[in-house]
């Protein structure tokens, strides 16, 4: 159902402004409703999440509590410019509906990537299972060295890229992270660690 909605976009140059976009409709609600939907495989995700095509390059937008879209969208730049593997920031959407204000988060979708599951239901995929612990052990070791807590390491926050006949991974929710300028308490990396066995 059309809301009236206050609207504001916020994006990084170089890249759309998706203001063509239904914005006055929840994501849910856009299929059907728009022409820049764009199938991709994807995981589980406890938001609304979607993907839009300008001019083959391929956006992921998740919906998300009025201010947080802003939050993870800081998270991921600091990520992006320590650079370690993580989804590239767009920008940012914050909607002020009659009685429901959220926000929606902006990524480029990781080309060539592969949801875990994905791993799993492809035969062709197989030899690349044995890896895929490797990949995001190596993932929170690099977050680590760059004193960046996760908080919500798992396989569904995570994409693969084939590298080499191994695979790579690549931080995309970034909702729980935190940055400790000086370094991660003790305590919470084992935390970490305890969460990912």
């Amino acid at each position: 159902m059309e809301q009236s909605v206050e609207l504001q976009i916020n994006t990084r140059p170089g890249y759309p402004d998706f203001s063509d976009l239904p914005w006055n409709l929840p994501l849910t609600d856009w299929p059907g409703s728009c022409t820049r939907i764009e199938e991709v495989p994807k995981g589980p995700s406890r938001h609304p999440v979607l993907f839009v095509n300008y001019s083959g390059q391929v956006f992921a937008l998740k919906e998300l509590p009025l201010g947080l879209a802003e939050k993870e969208h800081q998270q991921l730049l600091k990520m992006n410019e320590a650079r370690t593997p993580v989804v590239t920031p767009v920008g940012f959407v914050s909607r002020r509906f009659a009685n429901d204000p959220d926000s929606v988060l902006i990524t480029r979708y990781l080309d060539y990537s592969i949801p875990f599951r994905t791993l799993f239901m492809s035969s062709h995929l197989a030899r690349y299972r044995d890896h895929l612990l490797d990949a995001i052990a190596g993932l929170l070791v690099q977050l680590h060295l760059g004193d960046i807590f996760w908080g919500d390491c798992s396989l569904a926050n995570t994409l693969f890229r084939r590298d080499a006949g191994a695979l790579r991974a690549y931080l995309v929710d970034a909702e729980t992270a935190e940055y400790f300028p000086k370094d991660i308490p003790a305590l919470m990396r084992h935390q970490e660690l305890e969460i990912m066995e």
